[in-house]
This record gives C-alpha cells, sequence and structure tokens, in this order.
C-alpha cells in the first residue's frame, strides 16, 4: 500500500484521533445531516496522495492539541512506528508497493458515484428521516429537520459543484431548491405530510433518471484505462489469510487482473460500483466500492474481526460444530480514509427488495404501511388520548395492517418462486435459519438493534446473511445503549417461512452458540477479545459526537485511564453475563438425576423467541423498521 495513505489510517485506528472512521449508525440508518452533506462533498473529491512529511506533521498537530496523556502518546509512538514500518516495506518491495499504489489510487478515485446517485441517497436518507419523526403528520415541519435540508441544498449545489457537474446543477437545482429549500418560504411545504410528499415525488424522479439514463453495466476501458493496460505481478488476491489453515508460498493466488464489466448496484437507494478481481487460478472474487463513508464505518471491521475469534470458539464446541454453525465474515478492505472495497454475492438479496418487489407487482406503494400507521397515531402524538391508551392505539394500527396491507406470506412466496426445487428449498431453509439465529443471538449478546429490513442481506443460493451497520450504540456514558422491546428481528414473515423451524433450528443454534462462547476456557478468551473489542470501540466513539448527544471525553480529557478502563470492562461483563443468561448448562449424569424437577435448558432462548414475536412489542417498533413484514 501507499504509505502515505496507509500510515493516515493507521494512525486514525491506532489513536481513536480522526473523524473518518467509517460506517453508519444503527437504528439512525445514517441520515444525519453530515452524512448527507458529504456525500454529496466527497464525489469525486479524494486526495490522490499527500506528502508523508506534511501528513506526519499533521498527525503530530492533532495529537499535541489532544492533550499529554498516556493515550496520546501511543498513538504518536504508534504513528511513527507505522510510518517506519511502511517505509521500510516500501524500500524492500518497491515493485509491490508501486502496484497497490496504482489499485488503490483507480479505485478510489474512478469508482465514485455520480452527483444523480448522491441526490437520490440523501433524498431517501431525509425521506426516512420524516418517517422518525415523533410528531403529526400535520404538524409543522421541525426545525431540525429545516436546517437539515438547508444544509443539503448548500452540499448538493455548492459553487464545487457548480463547477464540476454543470448540466447536473441546470437540470436540478432550481426545482429542488423551490420545492425543498426552507429559504424558498412561498413554495416550502407547510407540514410533515406534504414534505414528505414532495421527498416521494423527488425519490420517484431521482430514481426513474438514474435507471433509465445510466448503464447497468459500466465497461472497465471507459471507466479507467489505467487498471484494463495494468500489468498485476506481485499483488495477491485479499481475503486468503484469514482461515486458520496456513497457505503455502506456491498455493498463493495472485492477482491476475480486474474484470472488464463492472455491475452497478442498487440498494435502497445507494448505489454502488462492483469489482470483479480475478486471480491467477481463475477464481473470482467480487466487491463493490463504497465511498462518503459515515464516521462509523470502522467498526464494521472491528466486528468483523470479533467474529472470525468466535467463528473459531464454534469450531471447538461438539454442539456448534455438528450443526456448521458459523458467521458469515465477508472481507473489507480499506482503500481511503472515505473508501473502502466490501466483498459481495452476486446472490445477495434484502428483505427490503423482497417487499418492494411484492408491491410492484401488486402495484402499491412500499411506504404506505408506513405513513398509514403514523397518521392512526397523530391522536396520540398531539396528546388527545391518554398514554394508557397509546399502546392499544398502535396495536390496533398494526393489526389492521397485518390485515390488509402486509400479509405473512411475502417471503414465502418470493423464496417459492425463487429457488428450483423442494431439496433446495429445504437446503435454504435449514441454513437460512442458522444463519438468523447467529445474527440474533449476536443482536442479543451485543444488543445491537436498528435491523431495519434494508440493512439484512441474504445471499438466494447459499442461505447465508450478511448485516450491514451491525455494531452496538453507546449513551453518554460510553455503555451500551439498547432501547427496542424485542431483544432482535423476526417477524410474521420469518415465522411463516421457517413453520415449525423457529421452535427448532433457530432456538437450537442459538442455544449451541451461546454453550459455545459460555465454557469456562472459551468465556475467558472471549473476555480478552471482547476488552478489545470495546476498547478500541470506545476511543472511536469519544473523538465523535453522536446525534444531540453531549460528548464525553474519554482519551486526552477529563476521563482518567482509570475510568476508562472501567467502562470497558462494565461493557464487557454486562455482555458476558447476557450470554450466561440464555446458554445451557452442562451437567452430568449424577447431577441431572438429582435435579428435582429437571431444569429446562433452552426456557432463555425461547423466552427471548417468543418476545421478538409478541404483537405488543412489535407495535412498539419504529414503522421504518417494518414490525409486520
Amino acid at each position: 500500500m501507499s504509505s502515505d495513505v496507509q500510515v493516515h489510517q493507521g494512525s486514525q485506528s491506532a489513536g481513536g484521533i480522526g473523524s473518518h472512521d467509517g460506517g453508519n449508525s444503527h437504528g439512525q440508518e445514517g441520515e444525519r445531516s453530515t452524512s448527507a452533506e458529504s456525500s454529496m462533498h466527497n464525489g469525486n473529491d479524494q486526495p490522490l496522495q499527500q506528502g508523508s512529511a506534511n501528513l506526519n506533521e499533521a498527525g503530530q498537530n492533532t495529537l499535541r492539541r489532544a492533550g499529554a496523556l498516556g493515550f496520546v502518546a501511543s498513538a504518536a509512538s504508534a504513528f511513527d512506528a507505522a510510518k517506519d514500518i511502511m517505509e521500510a516495506l516500501r524500500s524492500k518491495h518497491a515493485n509491490l508497493a508501486s502496484e497497490l499504489e496504482i489499485l488503490l489510487t483507480e479505485i478510489g478515485s474512478r469508482f465514485v458515484t455520480l452527483p444523480e446517485e448522491r441526490l437520490l441517497a440523501v433524498v431517501n436518507a431525509l425521506l426516512h428521516r420524516c418517517y422518525k419523526y415523533p410528531t403529526a403528520t400535520t404538524a409543522e415541519v421541525p426545525q431540525s429537520l429545516k436546517k437539515e435540508l438547508s444544509g443539503v441544498c448548500r452540499a448538493c449545489f455548492s459553487a464545487d459543484a457548480v463547477t464540476k457537474h454543470v448540466d447536473f446543477v441546470r437540470e436540478y437545482k432550481q426545482d429542488f431548491e423551490r420545492d425543498l429549500d426552507p429559504e424558498s418560504t412561498a413554495t416550502f411545504p407547510s407540514t410533515l405530510s406534504q414534505l414528505t410528499e414532495r421527498l416521494k415525488h423527488w425519490k420517484n424522479v431521482l430514481q426513474s433518471n438514474v435507471e433509465d439514463r445510466f448503464p447497468a453495466v459500466l465497461k472497465l476501458e471507459e471507466e479507467s484505462r489505467v487498471l484494463r493496460d495494468f500489468h498485476v505481478i506481485d499483488v495477491e488476491v485479499p481475503g486468503q489469510y484469514f482461515t486458520d489453515q496456513e497457505i503455502a508460498p506456491d498455493h498463493t493466488v495472485k492477482l491476475d487482473r480486474v474484470a472488464a464489466d463492472i455491475p452497478i448496484v442498487r440498494r435502497h437507494g445507494s448505489s454502488f460500483r462492483r469489482l470483479t478481481l480475478i486471480g491467477s487460478d481463475g477464481s473470482q472474487r467480487h466487491f463493490i466500492v463504497q465511498t462518503s463513508l459515515t464516521p462509523n464505518a470502522r467498526s464494521d471491521e472491528r466486528i468483523l474481526q470479533l467474529f472470525r475469534v468466535m467463528n473459531q470458539m464454534f469450531e471447538k464446541h461438539k454442539e456448534s460444530r455438528r450443526r456448521h454453525i458459523g458467521i458469515n465474515t465477508p472481507i473489507i478492505i480499506p482503500v481511503w480514509s472515505q473508501v473502502r472495497m466490501v466483498e459481495d454475492d452476486l446472490m445477495y438479496s434484502t428483505f427490503l427488495e423482497v417487499y418492494e418487489n411484492h408491491c410492484a407487482r401488486n402495484d402499491r406503494e412500499a411506504d404506505h404501511p408506513i405513513t398509514y400507521f403514523k397518521e392512526q397515531l397523530n391522536q396520540a402524538i398531539s396528546g388527545q388520548i391518554s398514554p394508557e391508551a397509546v399502546v392499544d392505539l398502535r396495536l390496533q394500527a398494526y393489526n389492521e395492517i397485518t390485515k390488509n396491507l402486509v400479509t405473512d406470506n411475502i417471503f414465502s412466496q418470493y423464496m417459492y418462486k425463487t429457488l428450483p426445487s423442494g431439496n433446495h428449498m429445504w437446503a435454504f431453509k435449514k441454513q437460512f435459519a442458522i444463519q438468523l439465529a447467529l445474527s440474533s443471538f449476536m443482536s442479543y449478546m451485543l444488543q445491537i438493534g436498528g435491523r431495519s429490513p434494508n440493512k439484512i442481506l441474504f445471499a438466494k443460493n447459499t442461505g447465508k446473511i450478511f448485516q450491514t451497520d451491525f455494531h452496538p450504540a453507546y449513551d453518554v456514558n460510553g455503555l451500551i445503549e439498547f432501547n427496542e422491546p424485542v431483544p432482535f428481528r423476526l417477524t410474521r414473515n420469518m415465522q411463516a417461512f421457517f413453520s415449525h423451524g423457529v421452535e427448532g433450528l433457530i432456538v437450537s443454534s442459538m442455544c449451541a452458540a451461546a454453550q459455545a462462547v459460555a465454557t469456562p476456557k472459551q468465556s475467558q478468551h472471549l473476555w480478552h477479545h471482547l476488552a478489545m473489542f470495546f476498547r478500541d470501540e470506545l476511543l472511536s466513539w469519544s473523538w465523535r459526537r453522536p446525534l444531540g448527544m453531549p460528548i464525553a471525553p474519554m482519551a486526552g480529557g477529563t476521563m482518567s485511564p482509570v475510568d476508562f478502563k472501567q467502562k470497558v470492562i462494565t461493557n464487557v461483563e454486562h455482555v458476558m453475563s447476557r450470554i450466561k443468561g440464555i446458554a445451557p448448562q452442562n451437567y452430568s449424569e449424577e447431577e441431572e438425576n438429582a435435579m428435582e424437577p429437571p431444569q429446562p435448558v433452552q426456557r432463555g432462548v425461547t423466552e427471548l423467541v417468543e418476545a421478538a414475536l409478541n404483537p405488543r412489542n412489535l407495535c412498539m417498533m419504529d414503522p421504518t423498521w417494518h414490525p409486520w413484514f
């Protein structure tokens, strides 16, 4: 890798200092104004290279401003050590460094999204922000949302955008600002429902333009002639060393070339370019290029490292190994602070795509259940009914939606039409149930919420699941925060698809996973890995300010290292207690015979499943979570 780019990322990761730490915060769907504005600013404006001397000076200035505590001294020494290592590797492997530098520069600069695609992602995020606001649809547009819209208009049509994207600005600027700029007081919507309708209109217009005007597949020769003509010699295909097996040097797969076709992947209003890396043995690996990352993206890499450690524990446990339990851990490759490559599957689909396909086939509006639910709650939000009656009102609206708008067989019908035979269906159900059980176990264990349908990807050929933005949220004190009434996502459509699999495969797989990491030896091992995970997470969290949350300084501020260590320990102990609370106990034959009466070993997990399927819990969820699907 280029030493300049890699050292910059290393300094941010080691010291927890920097504004670009990557990913979206769960439950907020990356819809903050900062991410919305940065997605417009950062499209084609990535720096190609920075001088090592200037970068070192900037890093040292940042560290000096942070303070003189031990954390800062450690970050400074790590920065210098990383720089020395990269310079030594660069001098010893000059050809490899040159090849990697060319690859990273081309990937980071050539495969960014177009301004129309970024504007569509921003509009989609703003639309869901409107759905999330706890105000009546007939109420005035909240002041915070007006401020956000003003910032979006400035970012989308800034002076830089006017210079670089003349046609885009000429086509959209006047109409967009007339409809959605709060400064246009004569034409700006007066109520939240009117603003929602405007955003829906713009979403449909932009989505139609993007799909009609831009090809579904790009050509490498048109996007990057450098990569087309580039002859790779020493670069290896990434992801070969994440397994426990040692790879012999003569069996290492080298990168042969980048495939000529570059498909455009569109999911939930966002667009990505998918690159196919072809190895020297003819194998293919697919990666999507993600740009304009928010400050939480590095959490995805940390959580995947934790999952790989847990997979090793599952392999050592009899019950989990017998069920072939293993968490799907795709590869993430940081390119720049705002660009990364994520391993993708050609057969990936999301739960939201399944639902939207059903709505399109039946000529229904996909967001109608959300708007209907919010309209039914206008009385509760405006205070016209007592707080005791709010739950009943929400439950009544939920039941109306499940009865008339969203049936419980949508996902089942989709899979029956997708899979070719009953054998494929049986194999898919089994693998999908195990993967969902693992995702549910990890959600409960780390108290991860915000599992809306667009964040759950599943492979239609293998049943493997990958959840995006899968990392904990923290309160103002740096402790895990979880405010959802359900422990994980397990809705009516999933239950109908599995039939009896919920009580069978899902419960038993969750029990086996919990038991695998709750044994005395493995729990001690997991304790230390969780401590490292939360240490890096809290260091990163302490240097960014969550939306509407005052920051609590950790390192370099009033927080002492002792207090910081205590917060890490508190989080770890809380996670370990949740695992032990649902893990079945191992009893010897004599202990089992002495029990009067025998203890139900799966009681804890069964109660969690019942809580996840309880309509009274589901009706209390955010409507953008799609509790009825």
